[in-house]
């Protein structure tokens, strides 16, 4: 029964491409709108989704799905989850993150950064806009891989959160105001303010 389910719920929603166009973004919020029965509402997608999976997931199941979110899915919570698509997932953006760290701070003083000692993130570029991208990517291909024989199940649902979550976070990127935000950092590490 829930698989049936699911299976309509995600035949239902709208599909996900790493993609930062115009068009795309248009499409997937005007379908999750029509899907939820709004026009003009200021919903969050994900609260949409929330919204359209708590009509065919269990109470706590639910609750459970509500929990996982993209900015706090490194925790140890999830990487000793049950479900083994949100501990896999969890277990590689923790290692993704403490990479990460280091290569950072191997940058910040000046170390010689080896390319072979970062497996994850590789050789990142100096521009911060095109590096967060670069982790984007790299999210949305282990959540990809882990999609293989995931469709219409608890799993699958999870996968599309995340996969949306990786793609709000690209869409909410603004050039100017990252520039704003980088400066203001610079100022603070020079001047102390």
């Amino acid at each position: 029964m829930l698989a049936g389910n699911l299976e309509y719920v995600m035949a239902s929603l709208p599909n996900l491409t790493f993609s930062n166009s115009e068009a795309i973004q248009h499409e997937v919020t005007s379908l999750f709108k029509k899907y939820a029965l709004l026009t003009d509402a200021p919903t969050h997608l994900v609260d949409l989704l929330h919204e359209e999976a708590e009509k065919y997931l269990s109470e706590k199941q639910c609750r459970d799905f509500k929990q996982i979110q993209l900015n706090a899915i490194h925790q140890s919570c999830f990487q000793n989850h049950k479900n083994k698509v949100v501990s896999e997932f969890s277990i590689f953006i923790n290692q993704l993150k403490q990479e990460l760290k280091t290569f950072r701070i191997a940058r910040k003083s000046d170390e010689a950064i080896g390319k072979n000692s970062y497996k994850l993130i590789g050789d990142l570029p100096n521009n911060p806009l095109d590096a967060e991208l670069q982790l984007l990517k790299l999210q949305w291909q282990k959540l990809d891989m882990l999609s293989v024989g995931h469709y219409a199940n608890i799993s699958a649902l999870i996968l599309y959160k995340l996969k949306l979550q990786v793609l709000l976070r690209w869409w909410s990127f603004n050039e100017s105001v990252g520039f704003e935000a980088f400066q203001q950092t610079l100022k603070t590490e020079v001047y102390g303010r």
